[in-house]
């Protein structure tokens, strides 16, 4: 009877000693647990900070018109955000923007100049001002050509009125280019010294092909062509 009693004591007491150290290993998983979780915290804390940290030192590049440094520096970095990766785009296309600016080719560079994906101001500032250059450049463009084309038919008018009937007739007569088919438009005058125009049109007088542009002097009869 005593024997059976302190078995029974034994076993008490071993399974109190095992509970405890089941207890004992639960709180030490738990520890570690908190202990990791407090870890990813930080990290992805650190991780944040740096990706805020890239692309507030890029706008700040952007401010300074050092745009090729932002971007390098954005590619170079660790930054995986929306923000980063939209800015990085927004000056792509705005460094092959300015590309085509310097080159002289405004419409590509408006091309190039697409619409913003980021939402940094110092991006859209950079944008709008570039954007401006090209639109007053492609506006005196387009003044220019227009003025040119306006100069080059008041200078053709000009010399089709100084030339008399009888220098043509004269100039054609020589060169054989006589004939209904035939049309022959004074575009220079320089004393004696005419430019001329020749065309020949088909047979339905739908089509006007050049024949070639002289140069006559109606005081010796000289013929130059020249082209």
């Amino acid at each position: 009877m005593a024997t059976h009693k302190f078995l029974k004591n034994v076993s008490v007491g071993a399974a109190a000693i095992t509970l405890m150290i089941t207890m004992a290993a639960c709180g030490n998983q738990s520890a570690s647990s908190t202990q990791s979780s407090s870890s990813g915290s930080s990290a992805q804390s650190s991780s944040s900070s740096s990706t805020s940290s890239a692309v507030k030192t890029a706008n700040r590049q952007i401010e300074n018109e050092d745009f090729q440094g932002a971007y390098d520096n954005l590619n170079k970095s660790n930054d995986s955000s929306t923000e980063a990766a939209n800015l990085k785009t927004d000056l792509q296309n705005y460094l092959a923007a300015k590309k085509a600016y310097n080159n002289g080719s405004y419409d590509e560079a408006t091309s190039n100049l697409k619409t913003q994906k980021s939402s940094s101001s110092a991006m859209k500032t950079a944008y709008s001002n570039l954007q401006a250059k090209i639109s007053k450049k492609q506006a005196t463009s387009s003044s220019n050509s227009s003025t040119s084309s306006s100069s080059q038919k008041v200078a053709n008018q000009t010399a089709s009125d100084a030339t008399s009937d009888s220098v043509v007739t004269a100039f054609a007569t020589k060169m054989g280019f006589t004939g209904s088919g035939y049309s022959i438009i004074p575009t220079s005058v320089n004393g004696n010294l005419y430019q001329l125009e020749v065309r020949q049109n088909n047979s339905d007088n739908t089509v006007s092909n050049m024949v070639g542009i002289y140069q006559y002097n109606s005081q010796t009869g000289a013929v130059t062509k020249i082209d």
